[in-house]
């Protein structure tokens, strides 16, 4: 039986191991993966499926310095559940999926069916914008649609970095008792040795789930890597924030040309947008599209 969940806000810890020849990133997202369940009004598999891109794509989120960067992430699967794309600035993710409704049973050994729910015939797509020039775009066949080996896959077909990815959650009646992972990294001129010490740390992280709800991110780092030359570098909040807003949303419409507008203020005098992302509502009425028609557009 599980007790009571190890109270955390959610929070990604990055640190260097074995004098600086890998790197971790060790995760909790059990609040991120709460609000996302809660928006998307998602079921259980649902939640766990994008508890644990939502880990996966602020694991990528991590390697990017520069200020307006982004990562997104999507997961095309061909699975019930439909595409799912989760966007990471900073410490700020955002995840929308096309049928999070969807409900599956448990697998035989009672983890979410993830793979069930996204498919495996299909791809992972990155798409890294730097805030200038062209976007880094790298793609990457699913190997098992449970996306952990998945992400892992990606870092090492795509960016030649061999890593170990582990993501982990709990989901109970739409409540996340824990979620997370972890992302350990060699990095360029890591030895031999150090590659071999590192693949057989990877067997102590296949219950991440279970040990992030027991215990901090602190004492985690310590029991796994204490003895392998441990530096923490930093702690970044994480949250779920989709930062979209009115304006956002009139920068979009305006885009659609001045024919298609045209056509929205004919037919249905007016205009509403949903986020796919928070579900939030933006209202244009007849007077805004007019004016949008106004603005220098052409």
């Amino acid at each position: 039986m599980l007790n009571q969940p190890y109270e955390e806000n959610d929070a990604l810890l990055r640190m260097t191991i074995c004098g600086g020849e890998a790197r971790v990133a060790l995760l909790r997202t059990t609040k991120t993966a709460q609000r996302a369940g809660d928006v998307h009004n998602a079921s259980d598999v649902a939640i766990a499926a994008m508890s644990r891109m939502m880990t996966g794509t602020a694991m990528l989120g991590v390697m990017m310095k520069e200020q307006d960067a982004n990562i997104t992430a999507i997961v095309d699967g061909g699975g019930p559940g439909g595409r799912m794309t989760c966007v990471a600035h900073g410490g700020d993710l955002k995840i929308s999926m096309h049928n999070p409704q969807v409900s599956l049973p448990p697998r035989a050994d009672g983890a979410p069916d993830v793979a069930g729910l996204l498919g495996k015939d299909g791809t992972l797509t990155v798409i890294r914008d730097y805030g200038v020039g062209e976007p880094y775009i790298g793609k990457t066949e699913l190997i098992s649609g449970e996306l952990g080996e998945d992400f892992a896959a990606y870092y090492t077909n795509s960016e030649q970095t061999p890593s170990i990815v582990s993501l982990g959650a709990i989901v109970h009646e739409g409540m996340v008792l824990s979620a997370g992972g972890v992302l350990v990294q060699a990095l360029p001129g890591c030895s031999a040795k150090t590659m071999e010490l590192l693949d057989l740390r990877a067997m102590l992280f296949s219950g991440i789930s279970r040990d992030l709800f027991e215990d901090p991110l602190e004492e985690l780092a310590r029991r796994w890597f204490h003895d392998l030359d441990m530096t923490v570098l930093d702690r970044q909040p994480i949250r779920y924030h989709c930062g979209c807003s009115w304006e956002k949303a009139r920068q979009m419409l305006k885009s659609v040309g001045r024919q298609q507008l045209l056509e929205i203020l004919e037919q249905d005098h007016g205009a509403e947008m949903t986020c796919h992302f928070c579900h939030a509502a933006h209202t244009f009425t007849e007077a805004d599209i007019k004016a949008l028609l106004g603005s220098d557009m052409h």
